[in-house]
């Protein structure tokens, strides 16, 4: 039978307090409490329940003394039982709650850095997502782990659309769409393993999902080109006036499905729009192709649809332009054209801007990777370029 004591509502803050002390300190029964500012029914009710006088409105509480007692005399229990029954509620254990909680939030953490395990640029990516909070806001952080960590054992490698990586590692089509949690958690890590700002725009995820051979779609992406023909179809009519006309011309991935090229004898590939748009004002006849920067899928499609012509490649001396320069080499067979260690130095007049990041030894020169380091300044194409037109047939 329980004591009556137990349920005077004078005792009523006194049990609250004592919840309070349990619950943060894991349930364990031990220490003191000390309870302040008792009333007159207060001091009262907590005589009766010490079994003791209380004439102060300060008292201190043995937590171990009193469950022995209650234990004794409460017929329901010790302390934690006779604060459930007072207070109504079962009480929580908050320390192990939070250590649930905790093993709960780093458990997607813990079997990212096990499928992971490894990889160089790890350790950045984890404390970057960890920064966006990511997975604290996935509906299934584990399964988007998972999905993640599939996708990209399979990059960088041959070339595949979005829609089948994601049917690969995520088990169906719409596994890394804009917008999902795998989607984010996989260009996070793109982005950790060139050293890039995670891009913020469609346009910029859209770019990096293509530099590692994931097409995104067919019409988004373009290739800027000039002086190009087509053998038969729409396509070729529109490269025809365009290649007539001296008017450059973005080809898509679409138009390249739909259209065979002509092999010209020579290209001239560049890395910046404003070369192709000199030769086109100065109305030469060499085509040209632009990589405009890190070239995108659609660019390599267009370099390896003229395979068999001359690809002269001409970029900017800089370390990433080198970069760009051996991805080039690798993937399309071009070849550096006025990239020596000489025309870097020819450069330098005027030049200021300073090289940063990494150096890149270039595999076609190692003089000018010698004398960019020694001079330690980038020459981008525009600065040369009169001298690349006077080149140019």
């Amino acid at each position: 039978m329980t004591a009556s004591w137990l349920d005077d509502p004078a005792l009523g803050r006194v049990w609250n307090v004592l919840r309070e002390r349990l619950e943060a300190r894991g349930l364990r029964v031990e220490g003191r409490v000390v309870l302040h500012g008792l009333g007159r029914e207060e001091r009262h009710a907590v005589a009766g329940l010490l079994g003791r006088s209380v004439i102060r409105e300060r008292v201190s509480v043995d937590l171990a003394a009193l469950d022995a007692d209650l234990e004794a005399r409460s017929g329901i229990g010790g302390l934690l039982a006779v604060v459930e029954h007072a207070t109504g509620a079962p009480l929580r254990d908050r320390p192990s709650d939070r250590a649930r909680h905790a093993a709960r939030r780093d458990a997607p953490m813990e079997l990212a850095r096990t499928l992971l395990e490894g990889e160089p640029w790890l350790e950045d990516w984890l404390h970057d997502v960890r920064r966006a909070g990511l997975l604290s806001r996935a509906t299934d952080a584990t399964a988007a782990v998972r999905t993640a960590a599939a996708a990209l054992a399979r990059l960088p490698g041959r070339e595949l659309s979005r829609t089948e990586l994601a049917v690969a590692a995520g088990g169906h089509a719409h596994a890394l769409d804009d917008g999902s949690t795998a989607a984010a958690l996989v260009l996070r890590a793109l982005a950790a393993q060139t050293g890039e700002p995670v891009p913020t725009t469609a346009s910029g995820r859209r770019d990096l999902w293509e530099r590692s051979g994931v097409r995104v779609d067919l019409v988004s992406t373009t290739c800027l080109t000039l002086g190009l023909r087509g053998r038969a179809g729409p396509v070729a009519a529109r490269l025809d006036l365009a290649a007539d006309a001296g008017d450059p011309v973005h080809l898509t991935p679409w138009d390249l499905r739909r259209s065979t090229l002509r092999i010209p004898d020579t290209v001239l590939v560049c890395e910046n729009p404003r070369v192709l748009e000199a030769v086109a004002e100065r109305g030469s006849h060499t085509p040209v192709v632009c990589t405009s920067g890190q070239p995108a899928l659609v660019v390599l499609d267009v370099l390896t649809a003229l395979q068999g012509a001359e690809l002269r490649y001409h970029g900017d001396f800089d370390w990433p332009g080198v970069a760009i320069a051996h991805r080039l080499i690798a993937a399309a067979g071009v070849t550096p054209w006025r990239m020596g260690a000489t025309d870097y130095e020819r450069g330098l007049a005027g030049a200021t801007l300073p090289l940063v990041g990494a150096p890149v030894d270039p595999v076609w020169d190692a003089e000018l990777g010698a004398a960019m380091r020694h001079h330690g300044v980038a020459v981008h194409e525009e600065a040369v370029l009169p001298r690349l037109l006077d080149d140019i047939p």
